[in-house]
């Protein structure tokens, strides 16, 4: 049985990620090192400060917020309330 591209990241494992957009379903905390990732509101438009790479990155992802991601390993765990 295969893990589908992406689940090992959302259960806060470190994936290795060619290319994705991960559609955020609550607010989680991402970390990220490698080529780039950009991070969008609901609506498409890019978020301040949510442009990284290449290089590392932790940063907090709201629920409804897209993060493409391009050649990297990332990992999002959730938020501590």
């Amino acid at each position: 049985m295969s893990v589908a591209v992406g689940e090992k990241a959302l259960s806060g494992e470190w994936e290795t990620i060619s290319n994705k957009c991960f559609e955020i379903q609550e607010d989680l905390i991402m970390e990220f090192e490698g080529r780039s990732c950009n991070i969008t509101d609901s609506e498409g438009n890019p978020i301040p400060d949510g442009q990284f790479g290449p290089g590392k990155a932790k940063k907090e992802v709201l629920a409804g917020f897209r993060c493409y991601i391009m050649r990297a390993v990332v990992k999002f765990e959730k938020k501590e309330r």
